[in-house]
């Protein structure tokens, strides 16, 4: 099946604008629940907001990919996207984490 660019219908506009707004904002929730909860700044439990942040934010992309009518190949990139929007952030920390407890909680060596 061939897909070609097909013009977006008028009612959409609206739906495609929201939901774009809506992918942002979810983004930047579940980036900052994340943040804060590895950062130690609140409870664990406040994790939780940050994956439904998550899913929420892949549910609004999801959407927006049926509003603008993306070929499969498109649909398949924005999965790996999101997935990586998962991952990312934990690999990020990981790293992070230990880079600190490497050179800020060693002793350091004396040169003579």
């Amino acid at each position: 099946m061939e897909y070609y660019m097909q013009d977006i219908p008028h009612q959409d506009f609206l739906p495609i604008f929201v939901v774009s707004a809506m992918v942002i904002i979810f983004g930047m929730m579940y980036a900052g629940f994340f943040t804060i909860v590895k950062l130690r700044l609140v409870k664990n439990w406040v994790m939780i907001l940050a994956y439904l942040s998550w899913l929420a934010l892949v549910g609004c992309m999801y959407y927006l990919g049926e509003l603008l009518r993306v070929e499969p190949y498109t649909q398949k990139v924005l999965i790996g996207a999101m997935v990586g929007y998962l991952i990312f952030p934990h690999i990020v920390y990981f790293l992070l984490e230990k880079v600190h407890n490497r050179y800020e909680h060693s002793e350091p060596e004396l040169k003579t």
